[in-house]
C-alpha cells in the first residue's frame, strides 16, 4: 500500500477518478437545480473559466519543463527566481484579463450572441464579471499544480482538484436541500458562482501554502531580478500559450458553436455525453501528467532506451483503453438514463463520435506530453494553427449539411485524425536522433 501511495502516476489517476465521480454527481444536481437552459448557460461560463486558466502565456506550463532543467544543470539558485517571476507575471496577466472581460461586457451583447433568452443583458454581464473576478484570483493561486508536477510530485496537483470538486459537490447538496427552490434563475446562478469560485480559491491557496512549506522555497514579488534566462523561458511560455488556447479552442469551443447555431438547451445533450467520456480521459491524462517532467529528465540524461520503452508500454496499454471505450459506448444510454433525472434525447451517432474522439485524444496527448516536456513545440504549433483555421468553417459546413450538434464532433475528428499520424511520428524521430 505504501508503494501505491508513493506512486505519483497511480495516485494521480485515483485522485482524478474521485474528482471525476464528484463532477458527474455535481452535473446531475446542477441540471436538476438550474434546469436545462440555465445549465447550458453555466457550461458557457465554465468554459470561459477554462480559457482564463490557459491565458498565462504558457508561463505555468514552462515551469514543468524548465525546473527539471535547472536541477539537472545544478542551477538551484535559479529555481526561486523563476517561481517568483512566474507569480509576478501571472498577477499582471490576471489584471489584464479582468480588464479585457470588463470591456467585453460593455461592448458586446453576449445575450444576443449566444441566444440566452432566460436572462437580461445586465444579468448575463453581471454573472460573467462575478465569475471572472473569482477566476482571475484562482488563476494565480492555481500555479501550485504546475509546481508539484515540476518537482515530480504530481499526485498532489490532482489531489487538490479532487478536494475542490468534492467540496463543490457537498456544497451543491446543501444548496439543493436548504435553499429556496422558488429563487429566480439569476439568483440560483449567483449562488452557484459564489460557491464554485470561493471553494476553488480556498483549496488552491491551501495547497499553495502546503507546497512552499514542504519545499522550503522563499519567493519575493518585489525584489525579483529577471535574469537573461527568463527571456528564453518567456519565449517557451508563448509557445505553450498558443498550444493551450489552440487546444481549448478546438475541443472546448463546441458548446459556443452549438449555442450560436442552435440554442443553449442543445448544449446539454452534448455536454452530458462529453462529460461521461471525459471521465476516462481525465483519469488517464492525470496519471500521465507526471511524465511531463520525467520525459524532460530522461531526455536530458540521453536515456533513449527508457523513452522508447515508455512509448512501447503506452501503445500496448492503449489497446486496453480502446476496449474500455467500446464498452462505455454501449452502456452510455443506460448510464445517462439513470444519471440525469430529466429525460435527454441523444442525437444519433453522438455517443459513437464522442468515443472515437476520446480515444484519439488520449493517444495523441501522450505524445504531446513528450514534446511539451522537451520543449520541442514548433512542429506541433504549426499543425495546431492549421487546425484552428479549419475548426469553425468545418463545423458550420457540417451544420449546413444537417448533421446537427454532431457537426462539432465530426470537425474535431477530422482534425485529430491527422494529429495521430503526424505527432507520434515526430516524437519517435526525436528519440531515435538521440546520440548516446
Amino acid at each position: 500500500m505504501k508503494k501505491i501511495f508513493d506512486n505519483h502516476i497511480i495516485m494521480s489517476g485515483i485522485y482524478k477518478g474521485i474528482s471525476g465521480m464528484s463532477l458527474f454527481l455535481s452535473i446531475r444536481l446542477l441540471i436538476d437545480y438550474l434546469g436545462n437552459d440555465m445549465y447550458g448557460f453555466w457550461v458557457l461560463l465554465f468554459t470561459v473559466f477554462q480559457l482564463v486558466l490557459l491565458m498565462d502565456f504558457g508561463i505555468q506550463s514552462s515551469l514543468k519543463t524548465r525546473i527539471p532543467v535547472f536541477f539537472h544543470e545544478k542551477r538551484i539558485d535559479k529555481v526561486s527566481v523563476f517561481i517568483s517571476s512566474t507569480y509576478k507575471f501571472s498577477i499582471i496577466i490576471s489584471l489584464i484579463i479582468f480588464l479585457f472581460f470588463l470591456i467585453i461586457t460593455k461592448t458586446v451583447n453576449l445575450k444576443l450572441n449566444f441566444n440566452i433568452s432566460e436572462l437580461s443583458k445586465d444579468e448575463v454581464n453581471y454573472l460573467l464579471l462575478i465569475n471572472i473576478i473569482f477566476f482571475c484570483m484562482t488563476f494565480v493561486a492555481n500555479i501550485h499544480k504546475s509546481l508539484y508536477v515540476a518537482f515530480l510530485k504530481g499526485k498532489y496537483a490532482e489531489q487538490s482538484i479532487a478536494v475542490n470538486q468534492f467540496l463543490f459537490l457537498v456544497s451543491i447538496c446543501f444548496l439543493v436541500i436548504f435553499s429556496n427552490q422558488n429563487l429566480s434563475n439569476f439568483a440560483k446562478l449567483i449562488l452557484i458562482s459564489f460557491l464554485n469560485g470561493s471553494i476553488s480559491l480556498f483549496v488552491n491557496i491551501l495547497y499553495t501554502i502546503r507546497f512552499f512549506k514542504i519545499e522550503s522555497i522563499k519567493i519575493s514579488l518585489l525584489k525579483t531580478k529577471e535574469n537573461s534566462f527568463l527571456n528564453d523561458v518567456f519565449k517557451l511560455g508563448l509557445k505553450f500559450m498558443i498550444i493551450q488556447i489552440g487546444f481549448l479552442f478546438i475541443f472546448s469551443s463546441d458548446s459556443y458553436i452549438i449555442s450560436n447555431a442552435f440554442n443553449p438547451r442543445e448544449v446539454v445533450a452534448y455536454e452530458v455525453v462529453n462529460k461521461l467520456f471525459l471521465f476516462p480521459y481525465m483519469i488517464l491524462f492525470a496519471a500521465l501528467t507526471p511524465l511531463w517532467s520525467l520525459f524532460a529528465k530522461h531526455y536530458l540524461e540521453k536515456n533513449k532506451t527508457k523513452l522508447l520503452n515508455d512509448f512501447k508500454k503506452f501503445n500496448q496499454f492503449f489497446i486496453i483503453i480502446l476496449l474500455c471505450l467500446i464498452s462505455l459506448t454501449f452502456i452510455t444510454p443506460f448510464v445517462v438514463s439513470i444519471w440525469i433525472k430529466e429525460p435527454i434525447t441523444l442525437p444519433n451517432n453522438l455517443v459513437f463520435f464522442t468515443a472515437i474522439l476520446t480515444g484519439l485524444k488520449i493517444y495523441v496527448n501522450f505524445y504531446i506530453l513528450f514534446l511539451s516536456g522537451l520543449g520541442k513545440l514548433n512542429f506541433y504549433i504549426s499543425i495546431l494553427i492549421i487546425s484552428i483555421l479549419l475548426k469553425i468553417p468545418l463545423s458550420y459546413f457540417f451544420v449546413d449539411l444537417g448533421f446537427g450538434i454532431n457537426s462539432v464532433l465530426i470537425s474535431s475528428l477530422i482534425i485529430i485524425f491527422f494529429w495521430t499520424l503526424l505527432i507520434p511520428f515526430k516524437s519517435y524521430k526525436i528519440v531515435k536522433s538521440i546520440n548516446i
